[in-house]
């Protein structure tokens, strides 16, 4: 059977189908209304750049990478720049022809974009050329990522390509099977210390070598005993994270889970969860769950710390953890700067028109946001 995508979120999916009243839904599931706060602190733009913007972008992540003083970011549209991180001053333009749905992953000497049916390009980092390119099983929708010149790609059908940097030529293959139905989305696999780590829309999570493709250990973390397909999506499609040994994933179906990187047990679980991912410090954890509160939790057992309410339905980002404040996108092109100790909101900015492909990105505290108009916009916060 042919795998469905749903294009609406989960919590959005799940409660249309059990409403019958439209005048009640459109009121409950209507985004909240910005309220006023005392700003404190203050913005800096430091530059802004503009690309193709689209309003449909289905899933896709066209995410900025920093990488040392460069940044590589993908237009929906196939154009793909290298810009200055100081200054915003364009270095090169590749115009691709194609439409482009995840990337780029960057790598020593290039860097790769997918597309939705399936081909992965790489292109020369000095000056946007076109190295290779190969046609996967199913379409890209999450950046690949690169270590030790090996591409590790993520298709939509479940399988995972391990591919050589330098001609674009297979190393490994891993294929899981997945759900008839799920939400449209993958998560970005984690690569750290020769191992790669993945989520699949089963619920399972994956440690595999790097050099080989050797299954390390592969669990069921996320579990649902749901009578039909739709109460059974258990995907895992936000980016997970890595803390020293510990292993940290939220579903979909409303789980955070704390997992042994050594052997793949499951230490904690949290009826906390979010199809965005997860974000941690030292001591915690942010997540967005699916109606946009963000909650922040101890690292170390999962105990609520603090939650925030006031963004119902905004579609927030994944948060990012800025200086020991928590900065998160929501749809209408805001930025906003929670305190990480409350949750309070201190500051907020608009830096577009529209909601942003992914989480603002950083390096120290250079920040750049990426809105589906086109926008780029590289900002400073301070208290």
């Amino acid at each position: 059977m042919q795998k469905l995508l749903l294009l609406l979120s989960f919590t959005l999916l799940f409660s249309v189908s059990c409403s019958n009243n439209k005048k009640s839904k459109k009121k409950k599931f209507e985004p909240a209304k910005i309220t006023k706060i005392t700003q404190q602190g203050q913005f800096k733009k430091l530059w802004t750049y503009k690309l193709d913007g689209s309003k449909k972008s289905y899933g896709y992540k066209l995410i900025p990478y920093i990488d040392n003083q460069d940044v590589y970011i993908a237009s929906q549209s196939g154009q793909v720049v290298k810009l200055n991180l100081e200054t915003g001053t364009q270095t090169w333009s590749a115009n691709l022809d194609k439409e482009l749905s995840a990337g780029p992953g960057v790598g020593e000497d290039i860097l790769i974009v997918g597309t939705p049916e399936g081909t992965v390009i790489a292109l020369n980092k000095k000056d946007g050329s076109i190295a290779w390119n190969v046609k996967l099983s199913s379409e890209i929708l999450s950046p690949p990522v690169i270590d030790n010149q090996i591409a590790v790609i993520r298709s939509q059908d479940g399988r995972v390509y391990a591919l050589d940097t330098t001609d674009g030529k297979r190393k490994w293959l891993f294929d899981t099977n997945i759900p008839n139905l799920t939400l449209r989305g993958n998560s970005t696999p984690l690569v750290k210390a020769g191992r790669v780590y993945i989520g699949f829309d089963n619920g399972k999570v994956a440690a595999i070598k790097l050099e080989t493709g050797d299954v390390i250990w592969l669990q069921n973390v996320v579990k649902t005993n749901g009578k039909t397909e739709l109460a059974r999506i258990v995907d895992i499609d936000g980016d997970m994270a890595l803390i020293s040994t510990d292993l940290y994933v939220s579903s979909a179906v409303g789980k955070t889970i704390a997992v042994a990187t050594e052997s793949g047990r499951v230490m904690w679980s949290k009826d906390i969860g979010s199809a965005a991912g997860v974000t941690a410090s030292r001591s915690n954890l942010f997540i967005i769950d699916n109606k946009s509160n963000l909650h922040a939790l101890d690292r170390s057992n999962g105990s609520d710390e603090w939650k925030t309410t006031e963004y119902n339905y905004r579609l927030l980002t994944t948060p990012v953890f800025y200086l020991g404040d928590i900065i998160v996108g929501d749809l209408e092109g805001y930025i906003h700067v929670i305190d990480g100790n409350d949750g309070k909101t201190i500051a907020r900015s608009r830096m577009g028109k529209y909601a942003f492909y992914s989480a603002p990105v950083k390096s120290a505290s250079t920040v750049i946001a990426y809105n589906k108009d086109g926008s780029v916009t590289a900002f400073e916060y301070n208290r």
